[in-house]
């Protein structure tokens, strides 16, 4: 099968990067129309119909990268005009993520009634849609009545070929380290995890490593000085190919815990990359995460937005060297059974051959 991944995307972004490669896996060859996320729209429609041009005859289908709800009309018009099925990787509706999740607009704003509308022409207008969990299906099928035929949960895996169980660089062994990778939006709940820092500055074996940049760190940083918290290292993102010898010093590894309706129905690519490294992860407790793991099985679940709880379940590990290990093996290879690119990719490709062969 020939693909054209279509739209204005990161290369390196997690999501696209395995589905890419989960499905060159199984045997699909990709080419690429693929301009700027920093262009304006209108700026990408002319570039992209010509890259398209190039190579439309070497595809069998288009499938339109994350995040690129707006240029989703263009693929579906030219799709249209070569006989090439439109499939959207929504695994994340604009609308939720600037109104409801950051509240970057007011529910009953123009640019809150516009993005809604992106979100909803981009599902109409997709032979099929693609989401990453069962519970951000129901929540599009539900919230723009998109029949439930159309959308397949193509879950988020971790490659691993680039994160798999590797020992310790690091020569200090008297740290017992709880590391957290990724940004400061809402839904990740970095300020439940520096509460929880703070309640156990009396333990003073353990460091609380937090790993990343962007919108939102310097709030965390000035909440975690408000609170006196001095067992938490602020690190500045590091490149994607050194993350896993991160995650290898490692003791213990952060999911997300922010009471949010995006954390609620997303997996977050941390979560599974600390469980493919065999690691005992802990997360928040929702229903995207018990769709594939087990709490006290695979990994450790907390409530959401509970740092008290969150404290206690990393004190209580940290003294059970056992339950973690049984933690990280049970996780890793659950990971191993249904979350890499050739698993995952078998699935989609598979639905991708049916769809062609209905047409």
């Amino acid at each position: 099968m020939r693909i054209c991944y279509f739209g204005a995307f990161d290369l390196s972004y997690t999501r696209n990067n395995f589905i890419r490669r989960a499905l060159e896996l199984n045997g699909c060859q990709i080419t690429y129309c693929n301009v700027p996320q920093s262009w304006p729209t209108y700026k990408k429609v002319l570039p992209l119909i010509k890259q398209y041009r190039k190579v439309w005859r070497e595809c069998d289908l288009i499938v339109v990268a994350e995040f690129c709800q707006t240029v989703v009309p263009l693929a579906w018009l030219l799709g249209q005009i070569t006989g090439r099925p439109v499939i959207f990787d929504m695994v994340i509706g604009l609308y939720e993520a600037s109104v409801l999740e950051r509240g970057r607009y007011s529910i009953n704003s123009f640019m809150a009634r516009k993005l809604y509308f992106v979100d909803k022409i981009a599902g109409m207008l997709s032979k099929k849609i693609l989401t990453g969990t069962m519970a951000y299906k129901e929540y599009l099928v539900n919230e723009f009545k998109i029949s439930p035929k159309k959308v397949q949960v193509t879950p988020l895996g971790v490659d691993d070929n680039l994160f798999f169980p590797k020992p310790k660089s690091e020569t200090n062994t008297d740290r017992f380290v709880i590391m957290y990778h990724g940004s400061y939006i809402p839904n990740h709940g970095v300020e439940t995890i520096i509460k929880a820092a703070a309640n156990l500055s009396r333990y003073p074996g353990l460091t609380f490593r937090l790993i990343g940049d962007g919108e939102g760190k310097s709030h965390a940083m000035q909440l975690a000085d408000k609170l006196g918290v001095e067992n938490i290292e602020f690190l500045s993102k590091v490149p994607f190919e050194q993350l896993s010898d991160c995650i290898a010093n490692s003791d213990i590894v952060l999911g997300v815990f922010g009471d949010t309706s995006q954390a609620r129905k997303a997996m977050a690519n941390k979560i599974l990359e600390g469980l493919a490294m065999q690691k005992p992860v802990v997360t928040g407790n929702t229903m995207s995460i018990r769709e594939n793991f087990k709490h006290m099985e695979h990994l450790w679940l907390v409530p959401l937005a509970d740092d008290r709880t969150l404290a206690e379940a990393l004190v209580l590990l940290s003294k059970d060297k056992k339950l973690m290990t049984q933690l990280a093996e049970s996780g890793c290879l659950r990971v191993i059974d249904r979350l890499t690119p050739t698993k995952v990719g078998k699935d989609l490709v598979d639905s991708l051959h049916a769809m062609i062969g209905s047409q």
